[in-house]
């Protein structure tokens, strides 16, 4: 079962992300009814730990097992939906790979999913990290974390980063 709660039009998330990089290119998913583009991943379960979702929820949604480099990031992000709910999303974010390499399907391309037994369709396209900040790239922060040495803690408020701590496990 998802960790999401929906309790009068507000919504909590418990979310995992990808960050998978081929060719100086990063992956992003657009899921049909939103106007803007993210990193591919979803919901953790619950009694699932965020390494597991995180391989769940890729070879879900590309086809294919990821192996995790690095955790990259871990944020608070608060926000208003389309419809001017607020969420609060708690999201991990993680540095991927594919196990083969020969998995990656370096063309845009598109997925049919079915989430609570809705269809919906996720398109996936490449982007370098330039083109991401010309586009609607959600979270707003997304381009700061793609590649770095330290796991960053990141509080967004209404796309206003108000923390962010840069931290290393020692």
């Amino acid at each position: 079962m998802d960790i999401r709660i929906d309790a009068n039009g507000e919504h909590f998330k418990f979310r995992v992300c990808g960050i998978l990089h081929n060719k100086g290119k990063y992956l992003l998913c657009k899921i049909q009814q939103n106007p803007f583009y993210c990193f591919p991943g979803g919901h953790a379960e619950i009694g699932e730990d965020t390494e597991t979702a995180i391989k769940r929820e890729m070879a879900e949604e590309l086809g294919f097992p990821i192996k995790i480099k690095k955790l990259t990031s871990i944020a608070q992000n608060l926000f208003k939906n389309l419809k001017g709910e607020l969420v609060h999303e708690l999201s991990f974010y993680y540095i991927v790979e594919a196990e083969n390499e020969n998995d990656l399907n370096p063309n845009d391309y598109e997925v049919e999913e079915c989430d609570k037994g809705v269809m919906k369709t996720l398109r996936f396209r490449w982007f370098t990290a330039e083109e991401m900040k010309e586009i609607d790239c959600r979270p707003n922060f997304a381009t700061k974390i793609l590649d770095q040495n330290k796991v960053r803690h990141i509080i967004n408020k209404n796309d206003e980063e108000v923390v962010d701590d840069v931290f290393t496990a020692e």
